[in-house]
């Protein structure tokens, strides 16, 4: 994409260079037949075919010239007026970004938080991407196994990769991709690299931490998921687990089946695993099913950060999750039994208020996203 945008310059300068020089020519160079002023008393009404009074001829092409001049000059502001909107529009975006989604995580990045489209739909094709303009940013996407280092268009300066960092193995793949990323820094084929990582659910992330600039490395950014302990909203952010995405063994059926009983649902059991946050609890709200979370710590190196200090679930917590959150599941009685006393009005409302939060917090994360990049990413106005 940066070389087309580098080719549609060239092209415009060219063609305004070209009919600069042309409306010179067409007014300072080109030869024309000499015309004598006409008669003052000449009858308008009479022939002008063959007119010749004394040395005076009747020049035919006068008015060809005269409609071309003015068609050049036509020509020349509508070619100034094009310049001048793409400039406009390189302005209005002036920053691109590819993201590379080479982790299931991204597609609820570009499809839930972005609201973007993907093409081909078909969830299994090698390749798919999309784009769509956010803020003062151009945003492409693309994902699929087809995506592999140096087997793809570099078409921005600035690049998201989305990796899994989950095990061994996936870190393995991710930190391959990193070496791709800081080749391609070395050789000024982009600028700037930020990450979204799916963490490990112990957040042991170690791994990770070499490759940011506050450790000498080249991420300027990294968005990470579950309650990792160095998140500071300044490099370090925290990001949403999400939905979990089209599984091999998935099919329409049990799909379909699956968004049914969250559709019938009034509540939905979120019991702890090796985290707290689990796929089932944004699942559950795209439905307006009430989550009913186990609000307890699991083993591991997750807890509060310097900006957080409500673990678990605290980027849920800290934007006002409408949730039901119980330490321990014998309290599940006595929320049933609440649940009982409600009338269908009241679920109805609730379930709207749920679904409109989720929506608003997806709007925040984007916009979140978006500011955090471009604050970053973009050249500042101070001194």
């Amino acid at each position: 994409m940066r070389g087309a945008r580098k080719r549609l310059c060239s092209a415009l300068i060219v063609a305004y260079g070209l009919f600069s020089l042309y409306a010179a020519y067409t007014v300072f160079l080109r030869p024309r037949r000499p015309t004598a002023p006409r008669p003052p008393h000449r009858d308008r009404r009479g022939p002008r075919d063959h007119v010749a009074l004394g040395n005076e001829e009747w020049n035919p092409w006068e008015g060809d010239e005269r409609n071309e001049l003015v068609a050049s000059q036509q020509r020349y502001e509508a070619n100034l007026k094009m310049i001048k909107n793409a400039r406009s529009h390189l302005e209005q975006t002036s920053l691109r970004v590819q993201i590379w989604g080479k982790a299931a995580i991204g597609l609820y990045l570009w499809q839930h938080i972005f609201g973007g489209h993907l093409q081909p739909a078909d969830v299994t094709a090698q390749w798919r991407e999309g784009s769509q303009k956010a803020g003062k940013t151009y945003f492409s996407f693309i994902t699929g196994p087809s995506v592999v280092p140096s087997y793809f268009s570099v078409e921005a300066e600035n690049v998201v990769l989305v990796l899994n960092g989950r095990e061994k193995v996936k870190i393995t793949y991710a930190t391959q991709w990193l070496h791709y990323a800081q080749t391609l820094l070395q050789t000024h084929k982009i600028q700037r690299v930020a990450v979204v990582l799916l963490g490990n659910e112990q957040c042991n992330n170690e791994w990770i931490q070499p490759y940011l600039k506050r450790h000498g490395g080249f991420v300027n950014l990294l968005f990470v998921t579950y309650d990792y302990a160095l998140v500071n909203e300044e490099d370090i952010f925290q990001w949403p687990l999400g939905v979990a995405t089209w599984q091999p063994q998935e099919t329409n059926e049990s799909f379909k089946n699956y968004q049914d009983a969250l559709l019938q649902s009034d509540l939905t059991l979120c019991p702890v695993g090796v985290n707290t946050e689990c796929y089932r609890i944004y699942e559950a709200c795209s439905y307006g099913s009430l989550p009913v979370i186990e609000d307890v710590m699991t083993p591991g190196d997750c807890g509060n950060s310097s900006v957080y200090h409500s673990a678990p679930l605290q980027l849920l917590k800290t934007m006002g999750a409408p949730f039901i959150f119980i330490k321990n599941w014998k309290e599940l009685p006595a929320v049933l039994e609440k649940e009982k006393k409600m009338s269908l009005q009241e679920k109805i409302q609730r379930r709207k208020k749920l679904i409109a939060w989720y929506g608003n917090f997806k709007a925040w994360m984007r916009q979140n996203f978006i500011n955090t990049l471009e604050n970053s990413f973009l050249p500042s106005d101070k001194g």
